[in-house]
C-alpha cells in the first residue's frame, strides 16, 4: 500500500510523527508545501524538488501563507493543481497511489484531486478553531463550506479526540469519522530521570510547560497560579518552553509578580532538548483555556511526568488519577492548589509506569496499526466505487 502524506515545510514535529506512524502502515511518500524550493528540482517538474537525503520526500511550490490569504481562490486553485501534478508524478515514479492523507479542514484541494485522479483521501483534523473559544478564531463561513464538502467526500476523517468530533458534528458536518489520538515519537523522548525520585530532600521542585505562547494556552493564568503557590513553597521552579506573540507580555507579568527569578522562558527549543528538559523535571503543567488534546501532554507522559492541566477538550478523555490532576480552566486558585499538591509529594507518581503506558498507547507503532486499518478501508471503498 502506498500513501502520499501532505505536510508543511519545514515539517513540524507533530507532522513528522504522523509520517512515522503512517510508515508503520504503508510506504509513505511525503509532499511538503513551500513557497521556495530549496532542494534540487525534478526534471520536467519545475514546481517539484526532491530531498537529497530522503528520495521519498518532495517539496511542492505553492503560494505562501500570506499570499494565500490575499489571493484566496486563485492560490487555492494553484495549490490544488500543483498537488495533483505532484501525485501524478509520484504515481509514475513509484507506482499507483492508494490513499492521499492531509491535515486540517482547509485541505479542500483533495476533493478536486479525488474527482480527477480517483484516489481516495483521508484527513486528520486537530485544529483548535473548532472548540469555539474566543482565543482561537472559528472557521469562517467559507471554511465551514469547504470543510463540509471535504469531510463528506473523505474515505475517513481522523479526529484526535471525542470532544473535537462533538464540536465538528455540532456544526452539522457529516462523514466517516474516526477518533485516533495523535502519535508521539517515543524514540525522541528521553526516558524518565529517576535520579530526581526518592531523594530525601529537594532543593527545588521543577515544573515545565511546553506550548505556543498564545492566549488559548493560558500562560497568564499559570503565572498567577505559580506566583501564589511559590509564595508558600519557595522551592518551586517553572520552565516555559515555546514562543509566540504573548512572550513579551508574559515576561513582563512574571517580573510584575516578582517571580522572574524562578521562571525561565527558553523560547522554542529543538525537540531533543525539549525532551531532556521534560525528563529532568518533576511535573508538566498546561493551563489551556481551549484545546483538543495537546500533544505536549502526551510527550510529557512519554517522559514519565505527571500532568497538571485543565479539563477542556480531550484532556478529560485521557486523564486518569495516576497520571496527574485536572482543574477548571481560568481557575487560578485551583491551579495553584494543584501545584502545591504535587510539590508536597513529587514522588507520589510512578514515573516508569506513566512512561510505559504512554509509549504503548501513543507510540507511532500503535497509531500506525489503526492507520493501517483506516487506509485499508479507504482503498477497499475506493475500489468498490470505481
Amino acid at each position: 500500500m502506498r500513501i502520499v502524506m501532505i505536510v508543511g515545510y519545514p515539517c513540524l514535529p507533530w507532522e513528522a510523527d504522523w509520517v512515522t506512524a503512517a510508515g508503520h502502515a504503508a510506504e509513505v511518500v511525503r509532499l511538503s508545501a513551500t513557497d521556495t524550493l530549496t532542494w534540487p528540482q525534478v526534471d520536467g517538474a519545475p514546481y517539484l524538488a526532491q530531498d537529497p537525503d530522503d528520495p521519498r520526500h518532495y517539496q511542492v511550490k505553492t503560494f505562501g501563507w500570506r499570499p494565500s490569504r490575499l489571493f484566496g481562490r486563485a492560490s487555492h486553485a494553484l495549490m490544488a493543481r500543483r498537488y495533483r501534478q505532484a501525485v501524478r508524478y509520484v504515481a509514475g515514479k513509484y507506482g499507483p497511489v492508494d490513499v492521499v492523507h492531509a491535515h486540517f479542514y482547509w485541505a479542500h484541494y483533495l476533493v478536486a484531486m479525488k474527482r480527477e485522479l480517483g484516489i481516495p483521501y483521508v484527513v486528520t483534523e486537530h485544529h483548535t478553531a473548532w472548540q469555539g473559544h474566543w482565543s482561537e478564531p472559528p472557521p469562517s463561513a467559507l471554511g465551514l463550506k469547504r470543510a463540509r464538502e471535504l469531510y463528506a467526500d473523505a474515505a475517513a476523517v481522523i479526529v484526535t479526540c471525542q470532544s473535537l468530533l462533538d464540536k465538528i458534528t455540532g456544526h452539522g458536518m457529516t462523514g466517516t469519522f474516526e477518533v485516533l489520538h495523535s502519535p508521539v515519537d517515543a524514540a525522541g523522548s528521553a526516558p524518565p530521570d529517576e535520579t530526581r525520585a526518592g531523594r530525601p530532600a529537594r532543593d527545588t521542585v521543577e515544573f515545565v510547560s511546553v506550548a505556543r505562547l498564545a492566549p488559548a494556552q493560558g500562560f497568564d493564568v499559570l503565572l498567577d497560579a505559580f506566583a501564589a503557590a511559590s509564595r508558600d513553597d519557595p522551592r518551586l521552579r517553572l520552565t516555559i518552553v515555546g514562543d509566540g506573540r504573548e512572550r513579551a507580555k508574559l515576561e513582563e507579568q512574571a517580573a510584575r509578580l516578582r517571580i522572574a527569578d524562578v521562571v525561565t522562558f527558553t523560547g522554542r527549543r529543538p525537540r531533543r532538548e525539549t525532551a531532556r528538559l521534560l525528563s529532568a523535571s518533576d511535573a508538566f503543567v498546561l493551563a489551556s483555556r481551549a484545546d483538543n488534546l495537546a500533544v505536549a501532554i502526551l510527550e510529557a507522559w512519554c517522559a514519565g511526568l505527571p500532568v497538571l492541566t485543565t479539563d477542556v477538550g480531550g484532556h478529560v478523555e485521557v486523564m486518569e488519577p495516576h497520571l496527574g490532576l485536572l482543574v477548571p480552566p481560568e481557575d487560578t486558585a485551583a491551579l495553584a492548589e494543584a501545584l502545591r499538591t504535587v510539590a508536597a509529594a513529587p514522588d507520589a507518581y510512578d514515573r516508569s509506569r506513566i512512561a510505559s503506558e504512554a509509549r504503548k498507547r501513543f507510540a507511532p507503532e500503535a497509531v500506525g496499526a489503526e492507520l493501517e486499518r483506516i487506509y485499508g478501508a479507504a482503498t477497499a471503498d475506493g475500489r468498490a466505487r470505481s
